[in-house]
């Protein structure tokens, strides 16, 4: 499964806003804890409010000139 999540990732332009937060939340949906465990680490309750917070943490990250 990591592998296929990796992938997903590395495919993705990173330097971009729209990817960079994709990338976050794929990252964010597949992390374990030490047990192998999957946690359920979210920004939100809501999906919509949870891809604008990542578009935020995208946008300071990346930095992206939007106009």
């Amino acid at each position: 499964m990591r592998f296929f999540t990796q992938g997903l990732i590395d495919g993705l332009d990173k330097t971009t806003e729209a990817g960079f937060a994709e990338a976050l939340l794929i990252a964010m949906s597949n992390l374990k804890d030490e047990k192998g465990l999957l946690l359920n680490v979210r920004l939100s309750d809501d999906y919509s409010q949870q891809i604008d917070f990542a578009k935020q943490i995208a946008r300071m990250m990346v930095k992206e000139k939007t106009t």
